[in-house]
């Protein structure tokens, strides 16, 4: 039996009040394992909702670069305020958030994802769906779920 290793830890955020404490365990585990980590902000692309021939295509792609703007900005902020004396890198990408983490933890090396749940139960989890579910799900690396 191999030992377990982390080296990359990648973990998605979304600037919430509980993406703090998912950061904070995040740190610990590259701390403890003398990892890299990596922060990762999906923003959802508004040019994906279809069928609206009202909505205006450009508006909607100034939208979508002013989001990632201001989202990079608040990574720069979130990963000063929540790593001191840490290395980490954060990255701020648009699409589908579970599609775009199983992609960039593939991309990066990452051994594991840290990622927070809002504990969604019932009529709220099959309306909204559940990034982190589908992440547990897909995902081919081990993932560690912060409630």
């Amino acid at each position: 039996m191999s030992a377990f290793t982390v080296k990359k830890i990648l973990c998605p955020v979304d600037f919430s009040q509980n993406s703090e404490l998912v950061a904070a365990r995040a740190a610990a585990v590259a701390e403890t394992c003398n990892a890299a980590l990596e922060f990762l902000y999906v923003s959802p692309l508004l040019t994906d909702i279809g069928g609206h021939q009202e909505l205006d295509f450009q508006k909607l792609q100034e939208m979508e670069q002013h989001i990632l703007s201001s989202a990079a900005a608040s990574m720069e902020k979130f990963i000063k305020a929540g790593t001191v004396g840490m290395q980490a890198e954060g990255k701020v990408l648009p699409g589908d958030p579970a599609e775009v983490i199983l992609q960039r933890a593939k991309e990066s090396g990452a051994d594991l994802i840290v990622i927070g749940t809002r504990g969604r139960k019932g009529f709220d989890n099959i309306l909204f769906g559940s990034v982190a579910e589908k992440i547990v799900r897909l995902a081919t690396i081990s993932v560690l779920v912060v409630r």
